[in-house]
């Protein structure tokens, strides 16, 4: 290895736990060491190049090494390098965060709320709920909706809302419901029109409503479209279809917008994409391109005036994160932000999406790939293949995903395996000749897999 920081017996456990992965893999030889990066680009311990075509975890907007945002990151931590807001103070870069996000975000009326991570943006909005119900006088109003296969954090609320991976962390804790994901391509039947398969998952959402305790569903929490359940990209009549069913009902429909907010689906905001007007939302990756930690809550106009009658009942909102809003993260969001408003970043990313989506087009046909879906800059192959009859055909489509994700990193591109999906969303300043790149080795990977 290039640096005495790493372990030098391969098999060596490393001293940390890393995530979505077997423990048992915590090792040196099954890791590798990233030590630089530099645009799309990351390079490891050993000098290896990679090409970061998910922006890691979708977060990295500006890619790595933006000189532009460390300075101002810099130049915060010289004025003030920390403050807690609460207690009738906050910081002025704080506050212009808010200004800033009220103007931009997809929710009428929004005031902000800061924590450090999506995890707590979606936590602190689980409870902020459960307030505002106590509130009004609607106590028994604490459930929450969400979708099998959709993810939503690492906290015991936020994982509970996470459609998957219950058994074994003894989740969901009460108070958590779920519905189908909209995979079209997965789960309709054969023959079933997008509408058809549309209307099924509004039934279910109202069977599913009216067999819980009347006026006891607080709302319904989900991603404009669903990366970690596979990139999972509702049809054109999904939210018309289940909008409805909310609003009869009086519950609250939440976008998380952690990963599809600050441009990647070629807006602002997912939410737009789909020509949604959410009650809330919930944001973080993209919002300082990961150089700080920091998440954000819209809070809506209803749900704030909750806030406010119940606080002065009481005498205080008892809720304060030593960390959230911090002025180092607030310069940072605030730099990330008018670095992709000036740039056209959003523009810059939808067009670039066109030609990404366009270009893995090419491989639909590959004996491997069963769907090609896109939207913004992101997008994904699907290994679950369908017969001429409209038949799943392959049970392997995991395993398939699995070899093709080995050998593109092998080829030098980190995509995201999830849900049967190889996804590419890299950061939002990439040019078109390093999309066509990444193409490239995708199509050599699927090569090498079916070999």
């Amino acid at each position: 290895m290039a640096t005495s920081a790493i372990r030098t017996a391969e098999d060596e456990r490393l001293p940390m736990l890393l995530g979505f992965q077997r423990v048992s893999d915590n090792t040196a030889i099954a890791t590798r060491f990233m030590e630089y990066g530099r645009g799309i680009y990351v390079y490891d311990t050993d000098g290896r190049e990679y090409i970061e075509a998910t922006a890691s975890f979708y977060v990295a907007s500006l890619g790595y090494q933006n000189a532009e945002l460390i300075d101002a990151i810099e130049r915060q931590y010289r004025e003030l390098p920390f403050f807690v807001s609460a207690l009738h103070r906050t910081s002025r870069a704080s506050l212009e965060l808010a200004e800033k996000l009220v103007s931009l975000v997809p929710v009428a009326g929004a005031h902000m709320l800061f924590g450090s991570t999506g995890s707590e943006a979606i936590d602190f909005l689980i409870k902020l709920l459960r307030f505002g119900a106590v509130a009004r006088g609607e106590p028994q109003r604490t459930t929450i909706i969400g979708r099998h296969g959709s993810y939503h954090g690492g906290t015991i609320a936020s994982a509970s809302l996470t459609g998957g991976h219950h058994e074994e962390f003894g989740l969901p804790i009460a108070g958590f419901r779920h519905v189908a994901q909209p995979d079209y391509h997965g789960e309709r039947e054969p023959g079933e029109s997008q509408t058809a398969f549309c209307q099924r998952l509004a039934r279910e959402l109202e069977t599913l409503i009216t067999h819980e305790p009347a006026d006891s569903i607080a709302a319904f929490f989900c991603e404009p479209i669903s990366f970690s359940a596979g990139f999972k990209l509702p049809p054109a009549d999904y939210f018309p279809s289940i909008v409805p069913v909310l609003d009869a009902h009086g519950i609250e429909l939440v976008a998380d917008e952690v990963v599809t907010g600050c441009g990647r689906t070629g807006q602002w905001w997912g939410s737009q994409s789909f020509g949604l007007t959410p009650a809330h939302a919930t944001m973080a990756k993209g919002i300082t391109s990961g150089y700080f930690p920091l998440s954000a809550v819209a809070i809506g106009e209803n749900l704030y005036r909750d806030l406010e009658r119940g606080s002065e009942r009481i005498g205080t909102l008892a809720h304060a994160g030593t960390y959230a809003a911090h002025p180092v993260g607030a310069a940072a969001a605030l730099k990330t932000l008018e670095i992709i408003e000036r740039d056209g970043l959003v523009e810059h990313a939808a067009r670039m999406g066109e030609r990404l989506g366009a270009r893995l087009l090419d491989l639909a046909e590959h004996p491997l790939v069963g769907d090609v879906r896109s939207a913004g800059l992101a997008a994904c192959l699907d290994f679950l293949r369908r017969d001429g009859d409209d038949r799943p055909i392959n049970d392997d489509a995991d395993a398939v995903l699995e070899r093709v994700y080995s050998k593109l990193l092998e080829r030098g591109v980190v995509a995201r395996p999830a849900g049967r999906s190889l996804i590419i969303a890299p950061p939002l300043v990439i040019e078109a000749d390093e999309i066509d790149e990444i193409c490239r080795r995708v199509s050599l990977a699927l090569d090498d897999a079916l070999r």
